[in-house]
């Protein structure tokens, strides 16, 4: 039952970094500022970020059968990881391509991937926390 307290309290602790995910948001949109890598990086951090978010996605369905709370939590937060890569790909993107793009475009692109990253991180760790507490629940009622 350890295993089942410790998914819980990963994803009570990855419900409280969202918080600050989301205040990076807000000041990537406000104070203009977002991530910016020179030269051929930026080909470079999109070939990796597009990777480890592939195989993130695949270590979460692949994981999900098996009966192992912690595993499956640790797999979602890598989930989360790739994309909040994907976020600031996005917003580095936007820094070197989008010259031509109106600023107002640029902010409705960032609030609809931080917010859409957001709301996922959100489900995520909810579903993680009310899976976990169904399973405890289960593992008292037979104990008893």
């Amino acid at each position: 039952m350890g295993e089942l307290h410790r998914a819980i309290l990963c994803s009570a602790i990855l419900l409280l970094v969202n918080i600050v995910l989301s205040g990076t948001v807000l000041m990537i949109l406000f104070e203009e500022k977002g991530f910016f890598y020179h030269g051929i990086l930026i080909y470079v951090v999109a070939l990796y970020t597009f990777y480890i978010t592939v195989y993130a996605i695949v270590n979460v369905v692949k994981y999900r059968k098996y009966n192992s709370p912690v595993m499956l939590t640790a797999k979602i937060i890598a989930l989360s990881a790739a994309l909040v890569s994907m976020l600031s790909l996005e917003t580095a993107m936007l820094s070197e391509f989008g010259a031509e793009m109106a600023e107002i475009q640029k902010q409705i692109l960032i609030v609809a991937t931080g917010g859409g990253v957001s709301v996922a991180v959100v489900i995520m760790s909810c579903l993680m926390i009310i899976r976990s507490a169904k399973e405890i629940k289960t593992i008292r009622s037979t104990e008893n």
